[in-house]
């Protein structure tokens, strides 16, 4: 069993690369710790293994004893770290250990420059998820979330024993007498993968004894699907940041998909923005169709309190900061203009319901018509930054500014400071 295959048909080079290792004792992490380090010395990159224990074990303390004595023996750089009690809650823990593993593994890539992060998921872990998020939910996208070769927070992940059996993992570990740890929580029918694995995959097995790679031809197949999704999509125009609570994106940009392709375009927006997978009711995200415009957002944050504005002094509203000035103000970029008298203090906040705006031709119109001639649904007007000059409302963002010319008014210019 020879790993730099994978490196090969991938073309991944190794020379001067930094490997990290997720480690957690067991004996598919150590076999291809130890495949790694056969190849060391020969293709020159510098192997590092993390290794997080989670405490949630009496004896967890041994998978790091097992661990350190392999490393020191191999002369291996090893990363410990523990996840603290005090942090670990009372329900949801599967998922907040691997949260944890994960940012502790991210943490580990940035501080030591890691060009690849490797994970030791095998065909049979494969298996396993492919039916585990078939029973969940069916996305085939969240079916396929154990690829070779994926990406998390911008680092390369690498899982290079997807095509290597349990079995085969166990016997390279007893050919080259690597010691190992086993987690008896796995032995327990606690949870759906444990019972998937002791009970429903030995069943299909029986039925095909190549079942697992069936697994990997599927998610081979579900990738190659993804990337022609992946660059259709990009032919599009994408949703831009609106107001920093939503994506914008005009209706027009999607004339040419169906429902269903549109819909599609949006789940996959989701995972590229937020890394979360949804199914056709995009989960806790809500999508509006509105006077030509689509609108994407998730919670919205409270309504902006009201706070006073001093001219060449930047100032915060809903987590962006701007600078209110009566002149030009390189390098900002210039959100718009308005006249005002400035007799008064100048106060940023949100939109009250029912106001009215003054007209260059001297009459008034209410906010709303406004809102509604630029596109912007009544749910997000509050996050638009509105500028009061006394009790005269003098500009909205992207809906209105105040152009009435008085005698002793002043032009000044908006910017949001980057």
């Amino acid at each position: 069993m020879r790993i730099d295959d994978f490196f090969k048909v991938n073309h991944l080079p190794l020379a001067a690369k930094t490997l990290v290792v997720a480690v957690s004792g067991g004996p598919d992490s150590l076999a291809l710790l130890d495949l790694l380090y056969q190849i060391k010395e020969q293709y020159h990159f510098r192997l590092l293994a993390a290794h997080l224990d989670h405490q949630l074990r009496p004896d967890s303390f041994e998978e790091e004893k097992v661990i350190s004595a392999y490393c020191q023996n191999k002369s291996i750089e090893l990363i410990n770290e523990k996840w603290p009690q005090s942090l670990q809650p009372l329900g949801g823990v599967e998922a907040a250990a691997r949260k944890y593993r994960y940012d502790f593994l991210v943490k580990i890539m940035r501080n030591y420059q890691g060009d690849y992060l490797l994970t030791a998921h095998h065909m049979d872990d494969l298996l396993e998820n492919i039916l585990l998020k078939f029973i969940r939910s069916g996305n085939p996208s969240e079916m396929n979330s154990l690829r070779a070769i994926s990406e998390m927070q911008g680092m390369t992940l690498l899982r290079p024993l997807l095509n290597v059996t349990k079995a085969d993992l166990l016997e390279y570990d007893k050919k080259h007498h690597i010691p190992y740890v086993i987690d008896q929580t796995n032995n327990e029918d606690d949870t759906l993968r444990n019972k998937l694995r002791h009970h429903v995959i030995p069943l299909l097995k029986k039925e095909n004894k190549k079942i697992g790679q069936n697994a990997l031809r599927f998610s081979k197949e579900v990738s190659l699907l993804t990337s022609i999704v992946d660059e259709r999509f990009a032919q599009f125009d994408q949703p831009k940041k609106f107001l920093n609570v939503a994506y914008r994106l005009k209706t027009s940009a999607l004339k040419q998909l169906n429902s269903e392709q549109k819909q599609a375009f949006w789940q996959h927006f989701i995972w590229q923005t937020w890394q979360e997978r949804v199914n056709q009711n995009l989960a806790n995200y809500t999508l509006l169709v509105y006077q030509g415009f689509f609108y994407l957002f998730k919670q919205l944050p409270a309504r902006p309190a009201n706070k006073e504005i001093i001219l060449d002094q930047v100032f915060s509203f809903n987590k962006r900061k701007f600078l209110l000035s009566l002149k030009a103000a390189e390098p900002h970029k210039l959100i718009g203009n308005f006249r005002a008298s400035n007799k008064k203090q100048f106060t940023a906040g949100s939109i009250l319901p029912g106001t009215k705006l003054l007209l260059k031709d001297g009459s008034h119109v209410k906010s709303k018509k406004k809102f509604a001639q630029s596109g912007i649904p009544n749910i997000l007007r509050p996050y638009c930054l509105t500028i009061y000059d006394g009790d005269k409302v003098v500009f909205i963002e992207q809906t209105y500014s105040n152009q009435q010319v008085c005698s002793g008014e002043k032009c000044f210019y908006l910017y949001e400071d980057n």
